[in-house]
């Protein structure tokens, strides 16, 4: 079957920085869901269809942790892009954390659909 160009140039596009994909995922994700079980539940059908695209969101969680930000950047992602309030709101630790724990939930959405499709 022959792939159609656009498409296969859609597909070799470089990927947007973290941050932007960082981004995309709080507000298509987390800005409206009522807690981390509903973002959880969306990732799961996610992967189910696309696990690549799963994998991304991890990973673009994880570089934008791994490279320097400025102050006050991860909270605001988390206050205004995720629409979902820490106790320290203001703390780039606590938006870290958050960060953090977001990554792992989504890893082991990976590994519970690894488990799954091995059954």
């Amino acid at each position: 079957m022959e792939i159609p160009e656009a498409l296969r140039a859609r597909v070799n596009q470089p990927l947007p920085p973290a941050i932007d994909q960082v981004r995309e995922f709080l507000g298509s994700y987390v800005a409206d869901s009522v807690g981390l079980d509903e973002v959880r539940e969306h990732l799961v059908r996610l992967a189910q269809i696309n696990r690549r695209t799963v994998e991304r969101k991890a990973e673009a969680i994880e570089a934008l942790l791994a490279t320097p930000q400025s102050q006050g950047t991860l909270s605001w992602l988390v206050a205004v892009d995720g629409n979902w309030v820490l106790d320290d709101e203001t703390s780039d630790a606590a938006a870290e954390a958050w960060f953090r724990d977001v990554a792992a939930l989504i890893r082991g959405v990976l590994a519970e659909t690894d488990i799954r499709n091995n059954d």
